[in-house]
């Protein structure tokens, strides 16, 4: 994805929101200077923009702004042509987030049950397994999970990370030992944080909600 395609759905929002230009800026933390390179296309939105945007405009589809799909604006139960309804998502009951995650991808030949879950843009639920993210991730939990470049990571968030080789790993990301390299951190202190090179890590999914699977008795 081109920052380019990100600046010109800043300046829909910018047009849409019938702001001046400084008052834009200040509603999504940066400089006049930088508002107006964007709308003229001179640099490129990044990671303090789009966080920034997203911020400052709630009402704004994170998916859209980011990847240009699905419908601008946010609605009370998800995206776009859910407008009004409740949300159906695979829930897969056989795929744990130590798994490797390419039946996301794979003509939905995994086993999955739908499940009709409001206030989510999840792209799929999968379980919880282990104790290495316990207390902030419980095993047995179900998380809502959806894919996210891996220029937008937030460090210091917890994702479910799926390596090159097949293994994933639910963890928080914090910075390496440079710009090629992510820590792969626990919750549980038991388990030692481990560094990996970015070349290693396929696909970076981010966490969109967690429920028990009594919530869904």
């Amino acid at each position: 994805m081109a920052d380019l395609e990100l600046n010109k759905r800043l300046k829909e929002v910018f047009e849409q929101s019938g702001l001046l230009q400084r008052d834009f800026a200040d509603k999504i933390g940066v400089s006049i200077a930088t508002v107006n390179e964007l709308l003229n296309n001179k640099k490129g939105a990044g990671m303090v923009v789009v966080q920034g945007l997203l911020n400052g405009f709630p009402d704004v589809s994170e998916e859209w702004f980011v990847t240009g799909r699905g419908e601008p604006k946010k609605n009370k139960y998800g995206y776009g042509k859910n407008s009004g309804h409740m949300v159906t998502i695979p829930y897969y009951p056989d795929i744990n987030a130590s798994a490797g995650l390419d039946f996301l991808t794979d003509n939905g030949h995994a086993y999955s049950i739908p499940i009709s879950i409001p206030y989510t843009d999840a792209q799929a639920f999968i379980n919880v397994f282990g104790d290495s993210m316990d207390p902030k991730y419980r095993s047995g939990e179900i998380i809502g999970i959806k894919e996210v470049p891996k220029e937008y990571v937030m460090y210091g968030h917890a994702y479910v990370v799926q390596m090159g080789n097949g293994d994933a790993y639910l963890k928080y990301i914090r910075k390496g030992k440079d710009a090629h390299h992510w820590q792969l951190a626990s919750e549980n202190p038991q388990y030692e944080p481990r560094e990996f090179n970015l070349s290693k890590i396929q696909k970076i999914f981010i966490i969109k909600a967690v429920i028990s699977k009594t919530e869904m008795l």
